[in-house]
């Protein structure tokens, strides 16, 4: 679990990586969701004005792939005019299978782009596709959860330990399941936020009994 530190710890190393590399981009265009905090952290670094963002479908439910990776939103005319013959950053937050970079750096240059270059936080050495710079190798495959999804990822993983119309179960069952199924730990303090979310989004129900409390999933 990468925290906000750390992330934008990150994001500074993709920045000096590509400064050593000579390339400064003229437009940044940051993959929806993940890739927005790190496509706004590169502007900052390079004093650039021209962000854009499109959106790419690629994962659902959190470490289950939905199928190919697909363009949802694309760019409009005025975004697509200022990219032509200019140099293009295309930042996400992970390289995972490789799939959502590859079609955005396609869809780039099918734009007019004069040069394209992809930036992540992570690359997974699963990844098919290889950006052109990024932050940190993760030799070992494992799912990363960001401080700006971290309530809909953990939400996921809940789900797959509280099976729908199942037992109530306890915080600390909760926590042990998730570390148990997916060598995942969850503070405390954050599981129990995450929860709370979860009964107030109709997720779960929520009782106490002999001072403990219980959550169980909505069937």
């Amino acid at each position: 679990m990468v925290d906000w530190i750390y992330a934008y710890d990150l994001c500074r190393d993709v920045g000096e990586e590509m400064r050593d590399a000579g390339f400064t981009p003229e437009v940044v265009i940051g993959v929806a969701r993940g890739g927005w905090y790190l496509a706004r952290v590169l502007c900052d670094l390079f004093l650039l004005k021209d962000l854009f963002s499109l959106k790419v479908e690629h994962w659902g439910v959190t470490a289950t792939i939905t199928g190919e990776a697909e363009l949802k939103y694309g760019l409009d005319d005025a975004a697509i005019k200022k990219l032509r013959g200019r140099k293009v950053l295309i930042a996400d937050d992970v390289a995972d299978t490789g799939d959502s970079l590859k079609l955005v750096a396609e869809y780039a240059k099918s734009l007019g782009a004069k040069d394209v270059k992809t930036a992540t936080m992570h690359h997974k050495t699963s990844s098919s596709f290889i950006p052109d710079f990024y932050g940190e190798l993760v030799k070992e495959w494992k799912w990363v959860i960001y401080p700006w999804s971290i309530h809909e990822d953990v939400m996921d993983l809940v789900e797959k330990v509280i099976p729908k119309g199942g037992k109530w179960m306890g915080l600390d069952e909760i926590r042990d399941s998730m570390k148990d199924e997916f060598d995942f730990y969850v503070p405390y303090h954050l599981l129990k936020e995450i929860l709370e979310n979860m009964v107030f989004h109709g997720k779960l129900k929520k009782e106490e009994e002999g001072g403990k409390v219980m959550w169980k999933r909505i069937v």
